[in-house]
């Protein structure tokens, strides 16, 4: 006998289906259990029926089982209340909270959630992977799920033929999904591609997607170098702990045998430390040509950032290497210069102090005598608006220990006040008011004075004062044209200050050059540091104008010169400023839409136009083809300087020509070299769509540095989406760090 079943009787029945084809089909009992808590369970059918003689609710014609976030579809739902039997048939779709989608065809399990059974089971997981098998169990309270004759793959179906294989996928004759371990593990498991079997493994697991980091080997890197010859590295990523991971990177070359490469990353409650190391036994060519056979080479990396209070933290940044040709070796990293550095720094308000320790490591040739900086300290305070006669005040100090293994050690005390107000006039002139008060005090050992024809090393102590003064005027005008708005704003400044004319009574170790250019020419100092002071009385005069279009398109120009009336001693006119009039300095800035970004700065001699320093900087195309061109000149001395012409050339072309393909060409030249100008060439080709990457870069450098030539090397990189794919870690890094 059937009959319409009503009220609370159908709304426990209706939740028990409902949790139990959840669980079926790999919900965790933990989560069906709290579903099926508190919350409603709301059926709707287009008949319930109840057999009273077999003990059998019936649930037909577009069932759905609507529990919090959980939606349960099918065309045939029943519960036997004499086995305790839930079963559901026909299209059955579960829609999770996390967005993940199941399918299947059939299910059966038992009223406690411990035992489940369903048949054609199919998954569209919220990353838009899919999961297929011709049965699904679970066992053991909702702990594991096992699929037999499974199929796994992130690769989307093809649109025109969905029956086709993927680009690949993995296939197994038993997956389990381990929940309580949240791995997901493969028994005689085969990567497809393209439908061909390509690679077998009797076991393999990865962690399921709840999993943000897990322990595991990353997609390997593989290649051929003309230094190193052939070599490969398998990276295997460590969780250590919730705040702590680690990579691990062996690599084998047929040149230097093993190498194993390191990084540590730890977050603190108050701070984070990350840590880059390396080490091989290999043999090393010096710079004289002379072989040392079995040589411990290596290098160690690291940065650190720790919060001391509300106000002040401390960090460090260490960089040290074994040998000169180390990193160029092992293209660990390409500077010149290694700089390590201790810090302490404060924020309170406006005001800033920091406290600075300096090492400094130069891997050229001909430098011996790194300098060490301890310490560097500085500390700026900053007013209020109308905070001083109607203006801003600023106080500056400053303390500097700079010592040698050999030669001039520099200690400096400085500290410097500064006054400024800003008065804009009813007709839009715009003036600023600025002074400032500086004084130092050096105390030189071992210096040798440029100016001493005898070159006797002397120590000394020296102190000086200098006040320094600016007004400067600005007059915008703008007008709108259409579409685009143009403005237009003439500058000028009067800057003056006592000559200072004779400064090598203090050694010069921060202010070598002066790089004019339009976004210093207004500065009252315009060198890049305070050993050298631009002094003396001058006038400096500009314009900068720019169009502006409502669709996100501008141009801007600007031109500017300075004349100096007081005359300028020779470092200065040779830097560009001259004995009276300055170089002329300009920027051109033009980017009508994202198609096109040019960019020109130039310093022109005053006497005749003739280009001192020009830098040059196009990229414009399409995705379809895209060109990008660098270029430097510069005709100038410098301090010290025995080439002061340099000339630079890069070039660069890329193409997205396809969906997934693309390509890239870049070469570099150094249009002043007397011997092989062609610096590096570097191409590559890219494959990538949603499941796959495959990556072949090709490099050549013809340069050679610290002993070390470059070669021509070729690296391969290999990536399946979700199997050892490159996540963020837990600290930022050039590194490759992974969830699986």
């Amino acid at each position: 006998m059937k009959r319409p079943e009503r009220g609370l009787r159908n709304s426990l029945r209706g939740g028990l289906v409902a949790l139990g084809i959840a669980a079926a089909v790999g919900v965790p009992a933990a989560s069906a259990q709290e579903a099926g808590g508190d919350q409603p369970v709301l059926l709707n059918a287009d008949e319930l029926t109840y057999d009273e003689t077999l003990g059998i609710v019936t649930a037909t014609g577009d069932v759905e089982l609507a529990q919090g976030d959980r939606l349960l579809l099918a065309d045939r739902v029943s519960f036997n209340e004499r086995t305790s039997v839930v079963t559901a048939t026909g299209n059955i779709r579960l829609l999770e909270p996390s967005g993940d989608v199941m399918f299947a065809e059939y299910a059966e399990l038992t009223d406690d959630l411990a035992q489940g059974f369903v048949q054609q089971v199919r998954a569209l997981l919220t990353d838009n992977s899919r999961l297929a098998g011709t049965e699904a169990e679970r066992t053991d309270g909702g702990r594991f799920m096992r699929i037999n004759r499974a199929v796994y793959s992130p690769c989307d179906l093809c649109a025109e033929d969905p029956t086709r294989a993927p680009l690949w996928q993995l296939r197994a004759n038993r997956v389990v999904h381990d929940k309580e371990a949240k791995e997901v593990v493969y028994r005689d498991a085969r990567l497809e591609m393209f439908g061909i079997p390509v690679l077998y493994t009797p076991y393999f697991e990865h962690p399921d997607p709840t999993v943000d980091r897990k322990s595991g080997f990353l997609s390997p890197i593989f290649g051929y170098g003309g230094n190193l010859g052939t070599f490969a590295a398998v990276p295997y990523y460590w969780t250590i702990a919730p705040d702590m991971d680690a990579t691990i990177t062996p690599m084998f070359s047929t040149e230097d045998g093993l190498q194993v490469r390191g990084e540590w990353r730890q977050r603190f409650e108050r701070g984070r430390l990350f840590l880059d190391g390396s080490i091989v036994n290999a043999d090393r060519t010096t710079t004289s040509g002379e072989v040392k056979e079995d040589r411990w080479r290596g290098h160690l990396f690291g940065e650190g950032l720790f919060d001391l209070d509300e106000t002040w933290r401390a960090g460090f940044n260490l960089q040290q290497t074994s040998d000169r040709s180390y990193l160029r070796r092992y293209r660990i990293s390409g500077e010149d210069i290694l700089t390590s550095r201790a810090f302490v720094e404060g924020f309170q308000g406006r005001n800033y102090a920091v406290a600075n320790a300096y090492r400094f490591d130069d891997l050229r040739e001909l430098y011996e005598n790194e300098p060490y900086v301890i310490p560097l300290a500085e500390a700026q305070m900053l007013g209020e608006p109308d905070s001083l006669l109607g203006g801003r005040w600023s106080l500056d100090f400053g303390l500097v220990g700079l010592q040698r293994p050999e030669g001039r050690d520099t200690q400096r005390a400085s500290i410097e006040a500064g006054w400024q107000r800003q008065f804009v006039a009813d007709a839009g002139l715009i003036t600023t008011v600025s002074g400032t008060l500086r004084g130092d005090a050096y105390y030189v050992t071992d210096y040798i004075r440029p100016d001493d024809p005898t070159g006797r090393e002397d120590s000394t102590t020296d102190y000086r004062l200098f006040p320094q003064g600016q007004i400067t005027m600005r007059y915008p005008v703008a007008r709108q044209i259409g579409t685009v708005q143009h403005v237009i704003e003439p500058i000028v400044s009067f800057t003056t200050s006592p000559n200072v004319d004779d400064q090598d009574d203090i050694p010069n170790e921060d202010s070598q050059d002066i790089e004019l250019t339009a976004y210093n020419l207004f500065r009252p100092n315009r060198f890049p540091g305070v050993d050298r002071l631009d002094s003396g009385t001058r006038v400096t005069y500009g314009a900068k104008t720019g169009f502006y279009g409502f669709g996100g398109g501008f141009s801007e120009f600007f031109l500017g010169q300075s004349y100096q009336i007081s005359r300028n001693d020779e470092a200065l006119e040779a830097s560009g400023l001259g004995e009276d009039y300055s170089d002329i300095v300009g920027s051109v800035r033009v980017q009508p839409g994202p198609y096109l970004d040019l960019q020109y700065n130039f310093q022109l001699s005053e006497e005749d136009l003739e280009a001192q320093v020009q830098q040059f900087r196009v990229s414009a195309g399409v995705p379809l083809l895209r060109a990008g061109v660098n270029y430097y000149y510069r005709d100038r001395p410098t301090s010290g300087d025995t080439a002061p012409r340099r000339e630079f050339l890069s070039a660069s072309l890329s193409s997205s020509f396809s969906q997934y393909w693309s390509a890239a060409v870049a070469q570099s030249y150094d249009l002043q070299a007397t011997d092989e100008k062609l610096r590096s060439t570097s191409a590559s080709l890219t494959y990538s769509d949603e499941c796959f990457t495959f990556q072949v870069i090709g490099s050549r450098d013809n340069t050679v540095r610290s002993g070390e030539e470059g070669g021509d090397t070729i690296y391969f990189r290999l990536v399946f989406r979700n199997l050892g794919e490159v996540e963020a870690p837990l600290i930022s890094s050039s590194s490759q760090a992974a969830s699986q």
